[in-house]
């Protein structure tokens, strides 16, 4: 298949894992952390995560890593930093519900933090010369 293809395949599902991380993120918030349906949400918001790095991932290795999709799997990269950090500190500091489950907003903030430790590990990964 054609590399424009491609590409365009995976900026798709980058832009849907990042919508589904940003929706389903505020419903672990209301929900018990041993209900169903918090484990199902959950489900979820690691799939918007495997989507949005696997995105990523494809493109990378989809041009062997040449510089101009560094470039871009860097900003990639960067937006998945910056929606998890916001993610998190929305997690954390909630004050939209009124039920707000303290051990599920703090699972949720750290499940953020860890996606945002992984785009910056992944940052730093990108540039340095493989062996």
């Amino acid at each position: 298949m054609s590399y424009l293809f491609w590409t365009l395949a995976c900026l798709c599902v980058y832009i849907g894992g990042l919508v589904i991380l940003v929706r389903v993120t505020p419903l672990l918030l209301i929900r018990r952390y041993d209900d169903v349906y918090f484990m199902a949400v959950a489900a979820a918001d690691v799939l918007g995560g495997i989507c949005v790095f696997g995105a990523v991932a494809v493109t990378f290795a989809l041009f062997s890593g040449v510089f101009a999709v560094r470039l871009l799997d860097f900003f990639l990269l960067l937006g998945i930093l910056i929606v998890a950090l916001i993610m998190s500190y929305r997690s954390y500091y909630s004050r939209r519900f009124r039920r707000v489950q303290a051990a599920s907003r703090i699972m949720a903030s750290v499940y953020c933090l860890l996606l945002g430790l992984a785009a910056l590990l992944y940052i730093g990964l990108l540039f340095v010369p493989s062996t």
